[in-house]
């Protein structure tokens, strides 16, 4: 259990007292951000790991901008183990445009905070060059705007904290970050982007055994080994559209460059859901193989 030595203690009594009582749950305040190197000295040799999060003008990396950015680092051992972290830091960034309200209801970013805002992109890119793995909770979003802002980095390895956990089979009930830190019994203000990288830091310290056994571990430490497991990608071309329905259900989905349906799965799954796919008239079905460099894409 992370501890809770920021909390006070006569506020933490109250709560346990509550937490005693089945009609209560009881949440607590992720601390405030604070570094944590050995000795407080240089970086450790460890493996880096890039925890970052982006606040967008919109949802589309080919025509929207980052107006905030945060990156944390992190340095675990080989066992997936915390030795360090600093930050996160952040930046705003002026759009050059106006502001869809619709955004700064999510953000609570206004014009007021962003105009002549500029992201310290040297710094930023020099964190983002050093990390091994970078994680976010919906990868696949951060990665295009991360890549389309910073082309040199396209090809870095990233993780999803949303996706590549079974939060289910962990017993959350779901994946939204919120929701995830709510199970834990923890809340933090959202949707601005220093926030939101350390409630994952700390959401992704949590220890927890698997549901059939093994060691206690982080999610940080899940996660890592996740990312790199290989998967393979089963193709459904030239399905007919008539199967479109039946792969959805399945967890297909469209991949437009393609154009075919396709799922992520583990390896040794491969063979049976080719069966699957020969027992219900699909084409045979391609595979290729994809590595944490590729996944988010």
């Amino acid at each position: 259990m992370i501890n809770t030595d920021h909390l006070s203690p006569d506020a933490e009594a109250l709560a346990t007292e509550l937490e005693s009582r089945n009609d209560y749950r009881v949440l607590r305040r992720v601390p405030k951000p604070f570094p944590s190197m050995p000795h407080m000295g240089p970086m450790p040799e460890g493996r880096c790991i890039a925890i970052v999060d982006t606040e967008t003008s919109g949802l589309s990396a080919e025509n929207d901008v980052i107006i905030e950015l945060a990156i944390m680092l992190c340095f675990v051992d080989d066992g997936g183990e915390l030795i360090g972290h600093l930050g996160p830091f952040s930046w705003l960034q002026d759009p050059g445009s106006e502001l869809d309200p619709r955004i700064s209801l999510i953000t609570g970013l206004g014009a007021q905070h962003l105009k002549g805002q500029k992201i310290n992109d040297t710094f930023a890119r020099g964190l983002l060059d050093r990390a091994d793995l970078i994680v976010a909770h919906n990868s696949r979003f951060d990665s295009k705007f991360i890549e389309r802002r910073y082309p040199d980095l396209a090809g870095k390895a990233w993780a999803c904290s949303c996706s590549e956990i079974d939060w289910l089979k962990l017993g959350f009930e779901g994946r939204s970050q919120p929701a995830l830190l709510t199970h834990l019994g923890w809340f933090s203000a959202a949707h601005r982007a220093a926030a939101d990288v350390w409630a994952l830091f700390w959401l992704l310290q949590h220890r927890q055994r698997n549901p059939g056994g093994g060691p206690i571990r982080t999610h940080l430490a899940r996660l890592i080994d996740a990312a790199d497991t290989p998967s393979a990608i089963v193709q459904a071309e030239r399905a007919p559209y008539s199967k479109k329905e039946m792969l959805k259900a399945r967890g297909y989905r469209w991949n437009p460059d393609g154009p075919f349906w396709q799922i992520e799965l583990p390896p040794q799954k491969v063979e049976h859901e080719q069966a699957w796919g020969y027992r219900n008239g699909l084409p045979t079905m391609t595979t290729r193989t994809v590595t944490a460099r590729e996944r988010h894409r």
